[in-house]
């Protein structure tokens, strides 16, 4: 079993460092319309990185529970993405583009699933810092509270509304056959609607699987159990990608979804800032006494 950490964590490692080194590179070459026409790949490997990477991180943290979870991501939202994009239902008439290779049967492009994957985890773990529960380790809450899948699927939703207009009018991963309604960016309201219930749905089955693995380690002791790998990168991957749709947008001249884009940061930054200084000093020893 330790052996196996041991080569998931590594694993971690190479696609966190892929991750870091990719991500500088494309937010100038998007924000810059450069991307070489052999480059077009690129966008749809790096959602399979960040996707297998907080799936590596579930199962770390987790182990067959965040397989389990994992898994039953993956495989929802595919079949939701499979549904809607052959009948129209629930997001609206859509259909994908050839930008985004391999495709699941020939409809729903493989990134997809990982980006549904890479979006509930880490809308998850901001929920819980901007809820204030930075003290208390995942892996020892067993609690499914109804304001953490609330926060947590309206943070998700909050970034597909960055995501939206950068995939549809700059990256062109998917067209919409029925935005004549719309107002924001010829995206229909149903899409934004589907994309919260669905992402209820997911968080749920993220927070249910986590609750599984907590209670059955109940048993161990507290300092065991507390033990948690890479506590922070689910709010860094929900940060780092919406700093880019807010760069991307902005460049591009997508001005609404930039600035929504920038209050959700401002919020973020203003509501874990403080916490983020504490515990560095507290890291550092340093006392505010006689400040």
């Amino acid at each position: 079993m330790q052996q196996i950490s041991s080569r998931l964590a590594l694993l971690s490692a190479a696609l966190f460092g892929i991750y870091v080194f990719l991500y500088p590179g494309s937010i100038i070459l998007v924000a810059l319309d450069r991307v070489p026409v052999w480059g077009t790949w690129m966008g749809g490997a790096l959602l399979i990185i960040q996707g297998s990477l907080m799936g590596v991180w579930l199962i770390m943290n987790y182990g067959r529970w965040g397989v389990m979870a994992s898994v039953l991501i993956l495989f929802l939202a595919w079949l939701v993405e499979h549904v809607g994009a052959t009948t129209g239902f629930p997001f609206g008439t859509y259909t994908y583009t050839d930008v985004l290779q391999p495709k699941i049967l020939g409809i729903v492009p493989m990134a997809i699933p990982f980006a549904w994957l890479l979006i509930v985890g880490a809308a998850v773990g901001t929920s819980e810092r901007v809820l204030e529960q930075i003290g208390r380790s995942p892996q020892i809450d067993t609690r499914v509270s109804v304001t953490k899948v609330l926060t947590a699927a309206s943070l998700a939703l909050l970034l597909d509304v960055t995501i939206e207009p950068f995939a549809v009018n700059i990256n062109h991963y998917w067209v919409w056959n029925d935005s004549g309604h719309s107002t924001y960016y010829g995206i229909p309201t149903s899409n934004f609607a589907a994309w919260w219930v669905t992402s209820v749905i997911l968080v749920l089955v993220l927070l249910n699987r986590r609750r599984a693995a907590a209670l059955a380690h109940m048993h161990e002791r507290p300092r065991q159990r507390a033990r948690s790998f890479w506590p922070w990168l689910p709010l860094t991957l929900y940060l780092t990608n919406l700093t880019m749709f807010v760069l991307v947008n902005m460049a591009r001249g997508q001005g609404m979804a930039a600035a929504i884009g920038g209050l959700i940061l401002l919020f973020l930054g203003w509501r874990l800032l403080p916490d983020a200084v504490r515990l560095l000093m507290n890291r550092l020893g340093v006392g505010m006494e006689g400040a």
